[in-house]
């Protein structure tokens, strides 16, 4: 008896610390992590700027350590200074919709000291098609 009663209080305090620890360092979120452009049209292209919100959900100041998008993607700028506790920054990308049909797929990797996770993925996705009545007979 004297045992199950000592290894239950073990097993609280030990449950307390993890939960302590799990809410220490930075944590890294985002306003979304997939901007989907959906079915856009050869007419009406949209001029491929895009900004994300970052933010710091954590206790310790974000840093983002290595920001880079893939496939023709640019990323125009983002938040260099530490993102303090409950603040927000930003990633600016920019890419070329060419306006044919096409499906739009890209990617911006972003470093971070972030606990939860170090590395995030932000993916850009649409399709870009002919509008009903476009189609010209050869």
């Amino acid at each position: 008896m004297r045992f199950i009663v000592v290894f239950l209080v073990f097993a609280v305090f030990s449950s307390a610390s993890v939960f302590s620890q799990e809410n220490q360092g930075a944590h890294i979120a985002f306003d979304r992590e997939l901007h989907n452009y959906g079915e856009i049209s050869v007419d009406s292209i949209p001029d491929g700027k895009i900004s994300f919100a970052v933010y710091n959900q954590g206790n310790q100041p974000l840093v983002l350590t290595n920001v880079r998008a893939c496939c023709g993607t640019r990323v125009n700028d983002y938040t260099k200074k530490p993102i303090a506790p409950g603040e927000s920054g930003f990633v600016e990308v920019q890419f070329r919709i060419v306006p044919q049909p096409h499906t739009i797929r890209r990617t911006v990797t972003i470093q971070s000291n972030a606990a939860n996770r170090q590395t995030s993925i932000l993916r850009i996705q649409g399709q870009v098609v002919e509008q009903e009545g476009d189609l010209t007979v050869q």
